[in-house]
């Protein structure tokens, strides 16, 4: 029979494993990314990183947590973590267009926009990225990214993410 203290001991291992796996981790269910594990690193970021961040407070974020494309949770925004790819970095030239989105003259893969959002990045767009700022992209044709909402601050972003464990989705 478990004693007080052995099930008090217990609880806290329990508590110590659910803090470190939500320090350490996170499960990316979305489909701008292959869903599955993913270890967060605390490392400085750098273009081409696939990064966790945290949605600044904008019009274009409260909107598509309002139409549901992006979760409520933690961040100061009152929005959830989202995951991303660092596009473009300081010095980058970017471009928007009904084509899509362009860093140095190519143009990124499944980059044209698809949805009306009701607060889109003005187009045409060019500017060459300054200190801090950053372009983040995933290649879902689909994805809630940067050509919605433009260019973010750097410190926006929270870790730099690599996949551990990985599944297949089946869409039947």
């Amino acid at each position: 029979m478990p004693t007080r203290h052995s099930l008090a001991v217990a609880a806290g291992f329990l508590g110590l494993a659910c803090w470190a796996a939500q320090h350490w981790f996170v499960m990316n269910t979305s489909e701008s990314f292959p869903p599955g594990l993913y270890r967060k690193q605390w490392v400085p970021p750098h273009k081409g990183d696939l990064v966790l961040f945290c949605p600044p407070d904008r019009p274009i974020f409260r909107e598509a947590r309002r139409r549901g494309w992006i979760d409520y949770g933690l961040c100061p925004s009152g929005a959830g973590y989202m995951i991303k790819r660092i596009a473009a970095t300081e010095g980058d030239h970017v471009e928007m267009s009904a084509v899509g989105v362009s860093v140095n003259g190519t143009t990124l893969e499944n980059s044209a926009r698809r949805m009306d959002t009701g607060y889109d990045v003005f187009l045409p767009f060019s500017h060459n990225l300054q200190h801090s700022e950053v372009l983040l992209m995933s290649p879902h044709p689909l994805s809630f990214d940067g050509r919605y909402f433009g260019i973010v601050h750097a410190g926006a972003i929270k870790a730099v993410l690599h996949p551990v464990l990985l599944w297949e989705v089946n869409h039947e």
